[in-house]
């Protein structure tokens, strides 16, 4: 009688194990995450149509063995996350609106072009570029990010933007969620940033219900940038 023999996949954890000592021996034995401490800076809170917007910038996001692993092909994310508050006296001061804005980077060694997206609330695209310098950019920048509707806000009130930034390794598929588990990145993760407060100018309610020619709504918009001041 024939014994049938069944041969077994190799198992998960042998596979991620040897790819991470491939990860290692060709990227080199792991350093810690910065020299510098990364930060959120620049924050700029304007208006934009209809919505409140921000820009800001990450410094020291990238270290090296970050670089390196982005040009081995490993999917890299940036993850923002953005808060509108109203100063309150008295008590806590309140979420009015906010906002979580993902920047992801990965090389095509093949192409030789990294695909970026950004993606949240409100917010989605995809831009392809072959420049290191563009895509380092593009990840570290935040532009014209809309974090709530300008009916939201009181001109009566005090309100502040908050800003802090991660890099996001948990939804790396197989086997980077397993070899990233052992690596520093995960510890990645900013301090809050915020901005003077802010206060909305009481004539934008009057501007919000203008109406008339497309040159009048370009001249409103435009009002619109400068309605908030630190």
């Amino acid at each position: 009688m024939k014994r049938t023999i069944i041969s077994k996949n190799k198992r998960p954890d042998l596979i991620s194990i040897l790819v991470f000592v491939f990860f290692i021996l060709t990227m080199g034995l792991v350093s810690p995450v910065s020299a510098g401490s990364p930060d959120v800076v620049n924050i700029g809170v304007g208006t934009n149509g209809k919505y409140v917007v921000m820009n800001a910038r990450l410094v020291d996001g990238f270290t090296e063995k970050i670089l390196e692993a982005i040009e081995n092909g490993v999917p890299m994310g940036f993850t923002f996350e953005i808060e509108l508050r109203k100063a309150n006296t008295l008590w806590v001061d309140s979420l009015v609106s906010s906002n979580k804005v993902r920047h992801r980077v990965q090389f095509d060694s093949l192409k030789k072009i990294y695909r970026f997206s950004e993606s949240g609330k409100n917010v989605r695209r995809k831009i392809i570029t072959r420049k290191e310098s563009r895509y380092q950019k593009l990840m570290l920048t935040l532009k014209n990010i809309p974090i709530a509707p300008i009916y939201k806000l009181d001109p009566n009130e005090k309100y502040y933007v908050r800003v802090k930034a991660d890099l996001e390794t948990d939804r790396f598929w197989f086997p980077f969620n397993y070899i990233f588990f052992f690596v520093p990145f995960s510890a990645f993760e900013t301090s809050w940033a915020q901005t003077s407060p802010l206060s909305i100018d009481p004539d934008l309610v009057l501007s919000k219900q203008a109406s008339g020619s497309n040159k009048k709504r370009r001249a409103i918009s435009k009002d619109l940038i400068r309605s908030f001041n630190k």
